[in-house]
């Protein structure tokens, strides 16, 4: 007995395409600015989230392309970690620049000594990310989606 079973793949080349432009997604210049795009989204969270004195950290709070498919949301303020993390009792208990009770500064702004047991933590950089990494994933998606899409 002699039985046969023909079929066609309709759509093949499409589909050899588009696995293509996945293999190489990683160097497509659309997609490293579509993780440009995410990155300005948890920056703006994270200068959102963070407390004004003088805006200066706020205002150095920046996105950085590092390189091909790699940006990040960094600060080059010394005291960012202080407020990110806390002071003192009122801090991170797993930081250990909180471990301090207490202490004394001289205050240029208030012109006289301070005594203060710490500042709670602000953890704008953690909470800026919690708040839009999911906005920034779905942009890249879409950005990925549209250059399988097209390929």
């Amino acid at each position: 007995m002699d039985m046969r079973i023909n079929f066609r793949v309709e759509g093949l080349s499409d589909l050899t395409k588009k696995l293509a432009a996945l293999k190489n997604i990683e160097k497509d210049p659309r997609i490293d600015k579509a993780l440009g795009r995410g990155g300005a989204r948890i920056q703006a969270a994270v200068k959102m989230l963070t407390p004004v004195d003088t805006s200066n950290l706020v205002n150095k709070i920046v996105l950085n392309h590092e390189k091909m498919m790699e940006y990040a949301v960094t600060t080059n303020v010394e005291y960012a970690v202080y407020v990110e993390y806390g002071t003192g009792k009122l801090g991170d208990p797993t930081v250990p620049h909180t471990s301090k009770e207490s202490w004394t500064y001289y205050s240029d702004k208030l012109q006289k000594f301070i005594t203060t047991h710490g500042q709670k933590p602000a953890h704008m950089f953690t909470k800026g990310f919690a708040q839009a990494h999911k906005t920034a994933f779905e942009i890249v998606r879409k950005e990925v989606m549209e250059v399988i899409k097209n390929a």
